[in-house]
């Protein structure tokens, strides 16, 4: 055998025990409860976000005056971390929601964020970075409702403030996570190689 022959056999060999090793991954170091997690992420960071922006618009509308309000007189950070948090969840999805669903299915874009393993680690990095400012954004958010002259309460009595820092620490853990996947992930290659 050549070795240019020879050359092509080992980069195969190569390839397969990098795709097997990938694999055995994704079975045994939960790469499914990461992709879940980025989606049940997503929602969340959505709707805080919205909420946020609702209710720092009701601070506009329920002013005293609405036709003498000022900008500096609202809740800026409620608007501006909720819009933050939006850019946040399109980040995650790589921005394909600005596009409409129509569109989205023609070009064959999905709908969801891509799995952990279709993604370049360039893409894993900036998707565990977003977690990381979606769960200080949320946090924002949770402590400006906080102190707030009126409580917002869920439909169980818990205050909604509570609701949000739980879901700032769920971010927290789940950035973690796929930190801790993405190490797992260079370890593999380093050793594949």
């Amino acid at each position: 055998m050549s070795p240019i022959g020879l050359q092509g056999s080992v980069d195969e060999l190569e390839q397969l025990s990098l795709e097997q090793s990938r694999a055995r991954f994704e079975k045994v170091q939960g790469e499914i409860t990461a992709n879940f997690g980025l989606l049940l992420a997503d929602a969340m960071i959505y709707a805080i976000g919205f909420i946020s922006i609702i209710i720092g618009l009701s601070d506009i509308a329920l002013s005293i005056n609405p036709t003498e309000w000022l900008w500096s007189e609202g809740d800026l950070i409620l608007l501006w971390s909720g819009l933050a948090l939006w850019v946040c969840s399109q980040s995650l999805n790589d921005f394909k929601r600005l596009l409409p669903l129509w569109l989205r299915m023609l070009l064959k874009l999905g709908i969801g964020p891509k799995d952990f393993s279709d993604q370049s680690e360039a893409a894993q990095g900036r998707r565990a970075a977003t977690l990381v400012i979606a769960s200080l954004l949320s946090a924002i958010i949770a402590w400006r409702i906080s102190v707030l002259p009126d409580t917002i309460a869920t439909r169980i009595g818990v205050d909604f403030y509570l609701v949000i820092y739980v879901v700032s620490a769920g971010l927290l853990m789940l950035a973690m996570y796929w930190y801790r996947l993405i190490g797992d992930g260079l370890e593999i290659e380093q050793f594949n190689r």
